[in-house]
């Protein structure tokens, strides 16, 4: 279950808007977020690590597939590096494992050979897919737990905010 040992009442008010203005607002809101952060992440990515356990995928290797999920196009080994941040033969290493199991494509580059570049397999979008999935399924449990007041709140906050095209593309597909 998601909520073990906090009161859900508890976490909430920890989240409460304030409304005076200054920079004491911005880190009070900041430190409420944060902390409505943490404790979604204790409890509730439980089955995301055993995904990712069962798939043997590091935070890294994670990472990297979500940096080419969200490309626009083929990246270079050394704008991976760049995005992770890695060191060449760190990403290299990591690059080579991922191809190895299938989960992303590399190929030399059309124009300078010296390149490789990679992107995401149809293997690897379905890992993705299923991890994300398994992430939302941590989330939906803790939505269950609220009282009707506490799901409405939480959904008129999320409806304001996801007015923003920046975090509304970070919906999960099909919803």
């Amino acid at each position: 279950m998601c909520l073990r040992k906090h009161n859900l009442h508890a976490i909430l008010a920890c989240v409460q808007v304030t409304t005076s203005p200054g920079t004491g607002a911005n880190t009070e809101l900041a430190s409420d977020l944060y902390a409505l952060i943490v404790f979604l992440h204790k409890n509730c990515n439980s089955d995301l690590f055993e995904a990712m356990g069962v798939l043997e995928l590091s935070i890294t290797q994670l990472k990297l597939l979500h940096q080419l999920e969200d490309a626009d196009c083929e990246l270079t080994l050394k704008q991976v590096a760049e995005l992770l941040p890695l060191s060449l033969p760190a990403t290299s290493r990591t690059v080579d494992d991922l191809f190895r199991r299938g989960l992303i494509e590399r190929h030399e580059d059309a124009e300078d050979r010296r390149m490789k570049r990679i992107s995401l397999t149809e293997h690897g979008r379905s890992v993705i897919r299923k991890l994300n999935a398994t992430r939302l399924s941590g989330l939906e449990k803790f939505t269950q737990s609220l009282n009707d007041d506490e799901r409405g709140t939480l959904a008129q906050a999320l409806a304001q905010l996801l007015q923003r095209p920046d975090l509304a593309v970070c919906r999960p597909e099909g919803l």
